[in-house]
């Protein structure tokens, strides 16, 4: 950082760095008149009586423009400053305190001018005794173990910025070496797919951008189909077992439903938007198993179009922003209709998250209901499973788009909802039954279970964005936290091959997914600041492997996924369930493999060859083999979906550098040098054959065996974990003796984006 950049924390150029010490030339001098009447007299040349408001105003109804301009400080010189608030100083000077700071840290500019800087601004100078303050002086001594959480990573493009956290997939694609070429050219992909997008994919929801004109009541209830339809659409909702469902008490909807039926223009307009929404839900749910709307409906997506329209509707009538009955419940289901409508990422959902959240807050959900008498057991039940869904979803969202979470878990003390059937309770019940065991299946077990494991991501999650440095025991805490939530699993909720599940139904195999999913996210997000520093110590060797280990089977539920939501496949009909939150995390594996490939140690060795029958060889090309599946995974989808295109492009020019690098590698198995080349070609076709399954489906690191195995030790048998891993962690991690990581990453900084021979970008 050079001097120039400094004047900047204040707002302007260098002479206003100098305004403390001197003021500016006398021609610059000018006199200020204190105004002492208010803006509207001043204007209409009338005599004010300075009041609050004044007369003036008052007799003619405008108070509202009674304002008086603030009055100007002055020096002892008699130079006039703008008056300014305490906050903006602190801010201002806090910003200084860390670019001198980081001046410090860099040894850039001079003694000199550091002095100059402390004695002319009220800050500590940088060489005194005690340091400028205790919380950024923390982040000074990171030590080996600590690490400062990187402050993730402002995204420039076209439409403007945008702020990741360090956990999301682009800041971490962007931490890889061979892809810091080809930024522009995924930039440019990115605007190319977006010109294809349809004006529906790229608007935010309803309820903020489309509304126009407003309807009313009648209006609303005209596109209300006839009841043997509506009948029919809300049997799909609830036989779908959609984890929202369980925010509906199904025996007290049931009965408002037939009340509505009998006198709709009883029914608040808050509650007609709920059912809109359930329908809207119902449509997409045929729509995705390819089956035929009921009655005479029309194309599925205007019709999905009109009924969100209409919940949109209905919110705004209702007047959303104020607490009500239903309206929660409502916006929830609303929201996930714009979730669902389209499989990337979308901000205005997160946006939409904030107001729920906020709402909720303001209708005391994040508050248990055993503090206040005027809540039935019933209701108090019931906005324990609302709030379970906001709170995971505020989690899971917020990750999602990289940016911190909503809801302040210390002012929250809502408990989780009982494992208890609809039929167990209702309107009329003085005290709630004992929860049926865990072991048993409920509407809310799965709801109940995730919470525990989301409980310990958040904390994974805002550790890892966090401001302050981390310790690696915090970090082996978090992941023994983790790990103890995962073996809590109910029995039926614990991952299984798709061939143990034939009998099961397709809604618990998706659970089972969903939590294996979120489980392995974490282990991911927690260790991942390690692939890249610390890299040759081998006290961090679990962490490094934890992390790519989570992300290989990732990759193989991926596989797993998208294979069994082909037609024929088990999941075909339920295949809704793979959403941008899937997807998302299908991503951050995926870049997290990239890197571990890209990544170099910090001692470089000489150049070793090795042997196609060494450990390290046999574990990258795994790691290859996992990257070229998924590859020919998102290649499927990259004309429907921005992030799919993204994500391919980085993954081709992934393998294609690891081709170039690793002919005779690739000879050395016994195919050609071309035979990656091929296999990225056969997948660009469509080819979608499983690359693995000359390797059992992605064994990562260690067997099956192995790794249900560890999931039984402690973290601090760090030993016994190792020594009992197929493949050695000193043949892993200690690369320096095995793979020519300085050959590698000189080679790879030479091939541009723009030198490769290949005709993928054609």
């Amino acid at each position: 950082m050079d001097q120039s950049t400094l004047p900047n924390i204040l707002g302007g150029g260098q002479q206003e760095v100098q305004i403390a010490t001197k003021p500016p030339p006398y021609e610059e001098k000018r006199r200020h008149r204190a105004q002492f009447s208010c803006t509207h007299c001043r204007i209409k040349k009338l005599k004010c009586d300075r009041g609050h408001p004044c007369d003036n105003c008052a007799k003619r109804n405008l108070s509202h423009l009674c304002h008086y301009t603030p009055t100007a400080g002055r020096d002892r010189a008699g130079q006039v400053y703008p008056v300014t608030g305490r906050g903006d100083i602190a801010n201002r000077i806090r910003h200084l305190e860390n670019i001198v700071l980081s001046l410090r840290n860099q040894n850039a500019g001079s003694q000199s001018q550091t002095t100059e800087l402390s004695g002319s601004l009220p800050i500590t100078s940088a060489t005194d005794e005690g340091q400028i303050s205790s919380e950024i002086s923390q982040g000074l001594d990171t030590g080996i173990g600590n690490t400062i959480n990187p402050p993730g990573m402002m995204l420039t493009g076209h439409m403007g910025t945008r702020w990741v956290d360090a956990t999301h997939w682009e800041a971490i694609l962007d931490d890889i070496r061979e892809l810091k070429d080809c930024t522009e050219a995924l930039e440019q992909a990115d605007d190319e797919l977006l010109l294809g997008i349809t004006e529906e994919e790229r608007s935010g929801p309803t309820l903020f951008v489309g509304l126009s004109p407003l309807m009313n009541r009648a209006d609303v209830l005209a596109f209300l189909p006839p009841r043997p339809v509506v009948d029919r659409l809300i049997s799909r909702y609830f036989n779908a077992k959609e984890p929202s469902t369980m925010i509906l008490h199904v025996p007290t909807f049931y009965r408002e439903y037939t009340q509505f039926w009998e006198n709709q223009q009883a029914a608040s307009i808050a509650w007609v938007g709920l059912l809109f929404a359930i329908m809207c839900y119902a449509i997409f749910f045929y729509a995705r198993a390819g089956d035929s709307l009921p009655g005479s409906l029309g194309e599925p997506a205007r019709v999905s179009e009109v009924y969100r329209t209409c919940a949109a509707q209905c919110l705004v009538l209702a007047n959303y922003t104020i607490p009500g009955r239903y309206k929660l419940e409502t916006l929830l289901l609303y929201s996930g209709t714009e979730f669902l409508r389209t499989g990337d990422t979308q901000i205005g959902s997160s946006i939409l998250g904030g107001v729920i959240a906020r709402l909720a807050m303001h209708m005391g959900y994040h508050r248990d209901s055993k503090h206040y008498q005027n809540l039935s057991v019933f209701d108090g039940e019931m906005r324990r499973r609302v709030w379970a869904l906001i709170w995971q979803g505020d989690h899971l969202i917020s990750f999602q788009v990289g940016l911190p979470k909503i809801i302040p878990d210390l002012q929250c003390d809502t408990g989780l909802p009982h494992n208890l059937l609809d039929g167990d309770f209702d309107e009329t019940t003085k005290a709630l039954p004992s929860p049926r065991p865990m072991a048993e299946r409920t509407p809310v077990t799965y709801a109940i279970v995730k919470s525990k494991l989301m409980s310990v991501f958040g904390r994974i999650a805002e550790r890892s964005v966090s401001t302050t440095d981390t310790k690696h025991e915090e970090v082996a805490q978090l992941d023994e936290q983790l790990q103890n939530a995962h073996g809590a699993l109910p029995a039926f909720l614990r991952i299984r091959t798709m061939n143990m599940s034939i009998m099961d139904p397709a809604d618990l195999i998706m659970q089972r997914y969903n939590l294996e999913l979120l489980y392995q996210k974490a282990r991911c997000v927690l260790h991942r600041r390690y692939l890249v520093i610390h890299r040759s110590d081998l006290r961090y060797a679990y962490s490094r492997w934890s992390c790519v280990d989570a992300a290989t089977q990732i990759l193989r539920h991926q596989n797993d996924i998208y294979h069994e939501t082909q037609p024929g496949g088990q999941l075909y009909r339920d295949r809704w369930f793979v959403t941008s939150l899937t997807s998302h995390d299908f991503l951050l594996a995926a870049m997290i493999l990239c890197l571990e490939l890209s990544s170099k140690t910090e001692q470089d060795s000489g150049s070793i060859h090795h042997s196609s029958d060494s450990p390290i060889f046999e574990a990258r090309q795994r790691l290859l083999r996992a990257l070229e599946t998924s590859y020919s995974i998102w290649m499927a989808f990259t004309e429907v979906s921005p992030e799919a295109r993204k994500a391919s492009r980085a993954l081709e020019v992934m393998l294609q550098i690891a081709k170039k690098n690793h002919q005779g590698s690739v000879r050395s198995e016994g195919g050609s040098a071309d035979d990656l080349q091929s296999r990225l070609h056969n997948a660009h076709a469509g080819a979608t054959e499983d690359i693995l399954s000359e390797d059992t489906q992605f064994q990562g690191y260690m067997s099956s065996e192995t790794y249900s195995e560890r999931g039984g030790q402690r973290l601090d048998d760090l030993k016994t974990m190792r020594d009992s891993m197929p493949i050695m962690m000193e043949d892993i991690f200690n690369v320096s003796e095995e793979f020519d990581w300085h050959t590698w990453d000189s080679q790879v900084r030479n091939n541009s984006w723009e030198s490769t021979d290949e005709t993928w970008m054609t």
